[in-house]
Formats: structure tokens, C-alpha cells, sequence
């Protein structure tokens, strides 16, 4: 079988200046028999494997081969041909009784000096049966293992495909056979992509690009693109091979990971809760993730917390919270601890922190979930405030009832008396005991008409109704008010009753009939339980503060009952023993509305030493009524 070879340098047969050159060139070895031969057919050259075959020497004529077919016909086929190349198969039976043998034989017109001369090149047919079943099993095998491959030359042309690549490229190898890799890609690259890829031809570098198709179920299929240039060992040939791996799965895989991780992240970001991760590598803690509400309410920028130190990232009351709390971990088989934390504005969390161990990486993931209890706490705190208002009451109707039966009782069964009294008087006409009787009579229903009206004060005290009509004023203004008003009772028990108040003008900011009320409440308790001595109404400034100050020389009280005179319906006597009239609701009303002003209230007392109470209140500067 004759074949020439239809290259492109067919027509332009290689020209050297020397032996020399054509010798570098070939890069001569002895592996197969060489020869050149001149136009003639003599031997101009000839290495050792192709005299030990068909010893033939120097300057020898290289036609008496007994060979099929002819070798000088085969050569003159070749000069007189327009090719400058050819290949064929040769059988030789060499005489001395030798093995038979078959060669490939290629021969090659050159100029050397510019001389034509001959290059004959003998390869062992044998051998080149087994390089071919080497090349169809290595064919066989990237056909049955489906690999998709293409090998081009040294310009991207391409010479050989497997069918898988075929697939890919959706066309045959007739079609593609030697054409531009590049074009033939055409269908899955970008202009820049094929800019990208002929620039790598060019330059002899590797290349690869990622593409996607779908395939015959209708699945998005993607394919790693990877161009590598190839150097045949001991030649300047150069090949690029272009591989096809199907990476479908990998990219599946980790868009299935990217959808589970942004799935994830929107569901941590929409707890309402605060989530917190971090974990214990090396005995470091380290900041591994966080939704929004955490971030916001802690000020974390996440993006340059991530794998940073929680030392310098949590606030450091509540860094030491989490610090006390995992060290509980140790030792013991615990899954989660809890403790409530408090921030700087007052919000209240109940905190919650689970451990999970990784033992492929060695280190401890811990899950801290923060749930906000304010409103949780604030509602507890106003149940257990209504709660102990609930009991406060309890205990006011059982108070008022107990003193009810004596304070109601004991007045109307007075009226009772009088009106018997003044049946008696009129039918006796002695109206002028009926006079004394009705004045005495307007005593009683003063006092009834008082207790309804302290009821309903303390009442409205504790239930929060209230209401405060602020105004700036002279305090001194009440308290002569109060002393001019009281003045005839005290002298009445022949009491020595003073008015001592600052000369300066003590300002505060109070509802005049509420602190008028406080102040006549008390100098009407002072004088009641006292006997003998005097009473005094005292008012001086006291850096910013106002004190008001009324003492007198009475029964006193005892420690154990201070406390016990701010409760409703309370005296410093028993309900049932006691030796003077009242409900014990004038200490309450008088205290209650002094925290409402924004006062101080306190009681300084000895048993039959008397007693003294301070009124402190806030001075201010502004000044709104006239000084009496």
C-alpha cells in the first residue's frame, strides 16, 4: 500500500545547509533503520540499525534489494512525483538465510547543500502493528469509558475525537475532522471565551472553561473544559488535548449546598429570637455566625466578625456571663445551661446555651439563643404589684370594717342621743340647751362628713386616680395658712402653738390643696395627742431641698408602730382600747400624698417625748404666687 502524505508542507520539501544541521534536526538514533540516498540511489549516510539489516554501506547503490514491492520503483515513483513525500509497506527476505521482514517504509525528499537527496526511513511493521493495537486499545478504552477527548495540532486543528465528545458538540468527526477547535466550540463560548482560547493556542498555555447543556431528559448538564498542550518526548511535535469532565454532580452538589446555606441564613435571620455561634478551637472562642437581631441589638458588623476572637467583639458584662456559664459544661454530661442577662438599656433576656461536639474537627460548637423577656418580666412585675395592691386592699376592708363598727357607730350613736335629747328639750322648752345640743350636733356630722371624705381619698391614693394640679409656690403661703386655721384649737387645749419659718422665700413645685391637707393632717394629729407643751410648724432651706418640720411635746409613739402608721385605718392604740377618736387614716393620706409630690416623709418619735415629722420637697427657682 502506497500513501503520500497530503500535509501542508508537501509542496515545500526541507531545505538544510548542512549535514549538520539536517542531523540536529532529525535527532538521528539507531532504534530504526535511516538511510539517505542521493538521486542515483547511492547511500550518502546510513546508521547502524540499517547496515546490520540490509548491509548496505557507504556509497553503495540502493537498488539490488531483493524486496516486494520494488524499492528503486518506489523511489521513482516518489522523484518523479510532485510530492516530496510517501509511505509503503515493504517485504524483505534477506539472503544468509535470515528471518524474513516487513517494514513501513517512509521516504522523504530533502535538500542538503542544495542537493536533492532521499530520507528512508524503515520501521518494523511488526512493531507498528503493535503501536496500532496499542493506539486501538487505547481508542477502545476511551470510547467504552465514555471519556470525551480531542486531540488537536499544534495550530488547534482537530485530528481525532471520541464519540462522547462528539455528543457534547451535538456532530461527527466528519464534520469537525480538521477544523478550529475553536469554531467547532463556537456553540458554547462567548466572543471573549473564544478570544480566550485562541490566545491559549498561541501562546502554548492551558486553558479551561466551564459549560453547561441539556441533555436528553431535559436536565441542565455542565462540563469542565480543559485544554493541555502536549510535547512528544525527544520531538518538537506539539499536540493539545482537549478533555470534556462532566461535573454535574459537583455543581449540583454544591448549588444544593449554597440553596441550603441562603435557606438557612433567612431562617436564622427571621427568628425573632437573638442567635449567637461560636466555638472552642485550640481553647480559643471564636465568632462563627449570628443573625441580624443579634448583630443589631450587640452593634456586630458580621462580615468582619466572622472568625474572629468573642473577647473583642461582646460586650464584656456579657462576655463574662457566657464564660461562667459553658465552664458548667466540664465534667459533666449537660446538653444546655440557662441564665437571664440584662443589657445596658435595660432589656432582659432569657439566654439559653446548647453544646455540640465535633469530633472530626476536635473542637465545641455552642448555640446561644436569646429570648427577650421584658414585656415578660414587666407584666410580672405589674401581676405581682397588682397582687400585693390586691392583698394592700384586703387588708384596708379589713381595717376599715373593724373601724367602721367603732367610727360610724360611735357618731350616729351620738345623733341618736342628741335627737332624744332635743325631743326632751323642746317639750321641756329649754331651747337654750337645744342651742348647745345642735352645736355639738354640727360636731358629730363635721366628723362623719370628714371620715366619708378620707375614705374616698384614700381610695383614690391607692388606686392610682389621683390627680395633681402642679403649681411653683411659697410653701411659707400653706404653712401660715394652716397655723391661723389650727391656731383656736391648740389655744383651746391651752397648747403653746409657733409658727417659725424662714425668712427666705422656699419655693417648690406642689398642688397647693394636697400639700395644705398634708400639713393641717398633721398639726390635727399633733394636737390631738397632745396634752401639755407646745406645737411647732418649722420651715428652712437645706442646700436644694425644703424641710418642713412639725414637732410637738405629745404621747410620742414606739418604734414597732412607725412603719405600721403609714397602712390605712392604723393607729398607734388598738381599735378597741384606744382613748382617742379617729379612723388612722390622716398618717396614711398625709404620707401617700407626700410620695405623690415628690416628697420625703419621715418620723422621729419617743414614747411621751413627742414627735417629729419632716417634710423634705425639691426647691426650685421660679416663682409664681405672692408671698402672703
Amino acid at each position: 500500500m502506497t500513501e503520500f502524505n497530503n500535509n501542508i508542507d508537501n509542496n515545500e520539501p526541507k531545505s538544510f545547509i548542512s549535514f549538520s544541521e539536517f542531523e540536529s534536526f532529525y535527532h538521528m538514533s539507531d532504534s530504526s533503520p535511516l538511510a539517505i540516498v542521493d538521486a542515483t540511489f547511492r547511500i550518502i549516510f546510513s546508521n547502524s540499525s540499517f547496515l546490520k539489516i540490509f548491509k548496505f554501506y557507504h556509497n553503495q547503490k540502493f537498488f539490488e534489494l531483493n524486496s516486494e514491492p520494488d524499492l528503486r520503483n518506489m523511489l521513482l515513483i516518489l522523484t518523479n512525483s510532485s510530492n516530496n513525500n510517501m509511505q509503503f509497506d515493504l517485504f524483505y527476505s534477506p539472503e544468509h538465510n535470515l528471518e524474513s521482514s516487513d517494514f513501513n517504509v517512509q521516504a522523504e525528499r530533502i535538500f542538503i547543500e542544495e542537493h536533492e537527496y532521499f530520507v528512508l526511513v524503515f520501521k518494523s511493521l511488526r512493531e507498528k502493528n503493535k503501536l496500532e493495537d496499542r493506539i486501538n486499545n487505547l481508542h477502545n478504552a476511551l470510547e467504552y469509558g465514555n471519556v470525551p477527548i480531542i486531540i488537536t495540532n499544534e495550530s488547534g486543528i482537530i485530528t481525532y475525537s471520541t464519540t462522547s465528545f462528539e455528543k457534547i458538540l451535538r456532530t461527527g468527526i466528519e464534520i469537525i475532522y480538521n477544523q478550529s477547535v475553536v469554531d467547532s466550540l463556537a456553540f458554547y463560548l462567548t466572543n471573549e471565551d473564544k478570544k480566550e482560547l485562541q490566545d491559549a493556542i498561541n501562546k502554548v498555555e492551558v486553558w479551561n472553561k466551564i459549560i453547561s447543556s441539556t441533555g436528553t431528559d431535559g436536565n441542565t448538564l455542565y462540563e469542565e473544559l480543559k485544554l493541555n498542550p502536549i510535547f512528544i518526548e525527544g520531538k518538537d511535535t506539539l499536540n493539545f488535548i482537549l478533555t470534556a469532565n462532566d461535573i454535574t454532580n459537583y455543581i449540583l452538589k454544591n448549588l444544593f449546598i449554597r440553596k441550603s446555606e441562603r435557606r438557612l441564613k433567612s431562617i436564622i435571620n427571621n427568628i425573632s429570637d437573638l442567635l449567637f455561634i461560636f466555638k472552642n478551637k485550640d481553647g480559643q472562642f471564636l465568632f462563627e455566625n449570628a443573625n441580624e437581631n443579634f448583630c443589631r441589638i450587640f452593634s456586630i458588623n458580621k462580615v468582619t466578625a466572622v472568625k474572629k476572637e468573642i473577647d473583642s467583639i461582646l460586650n464584656p458584662k456579657f462576655l463574662n456571663e457566657i464564660k461562667n456559664s459553658i465552664k458548667q459544661f466540664d465534667g459533666n454530661d449537660k446538653s444546655f445551661v440557662e441564665f437571664k442577662f440584662v443589657n445596658s438599656v435595660n432589656s432582659q433576656y432569657s439566654v439559653k446555651i446548647s453544646i455540640i461536639k465535633d469530633d472530626l474537627e476536635k473542637e465545641d460548637i455552642y448555640v446561644v439563643g436569646m429570648h427577650d423577656i421584658t414585656d415578660q418580666m414587666l407584666y410580672q412585675e405589674r401581676l405581682k404589684k397588682a397582687y400585693e395592691k390586691e392583698i394592700s386592699l384586703n387588708k384596708m376592708k379589713t381595717a376599715f370594717l373593724e373601724n367602721m363598727s367603732h367610727e360610724i357607730r360611735t357618731p350616729f350613736n351620738a345623733i341618736v342621743g342628741y335627737s332624744e335629747i332635743i325631743d326632751d328639750s323642746i317639750k321641756n322648752q329649754e331651747y337654750d340647751a337645744i342651742l348647745e345640743l345642735i352645736s355639738s350636733f354640727k360636731d358629730v356630722l363635721s366628723r362623719v362628713l370628714n371620715l366619708f371624705n378620707n375614705i374616698v381619698e384614700v381610695f383614690q391614693i391607692y388606686s392610682g386616680e389621683v390627680e395633681l394640679d402642679l403649681v411653683t409656690l411659697n410653701c411659707n403661703q400653706v404653712l401660715k395658712s394652716v397655723y391661723n386655721k389650727k391656731l383656736l384649737e391648740a389655744e383651746k387645749k391651752n397648747l403653746v402653738f409657733q409658727l417659725a419659718l424662714d425668712s427666705e422665700i422656699l419655693n417648690v413645685k406642689t398642688d397647693w390643696i394636697k400639700l395644705e391637707k398634708i400639713v393641717d393632717s398633721l398639726v390635727t394629729n399633733a394636737i390631738k395627742y397632745t396634752d401639755t407643751g407646745k406645737i411647732v410648724i418649722n420651715s428652712c432651706s437645706e442646700i436644694d431641698k425644703v424641710k418642713i418640720t412639725i414637732s410637738d411635746t405629745g404621747k410620742g409613739i414606739e418604734d414597732i408602730d412607725i412603719k405600721r402608721l403609714f397602712e390605712p385605718f392604723v393607729q398607734s392604740e388598738d381599735a378597741y382600747v384606744r382613748n382617742y377618736e379617729g379612723a388612722g387614716l390622716g398618717l396614711t393620706i398625709a404620707y401617700q400624698l407626700t410620695k405623690l409630690l415628690n416628697g420625703d416623709f419621715e418620723i422621729q418619735s419617743e414614747k411621751n417625748m413627742g414627735t417629729k415629722i419632716i417634710l423634705t420637697f425639691p426647691i426650685v427657682e421660679e416663682f409664681v404666687a405672692d408671698d402672703l
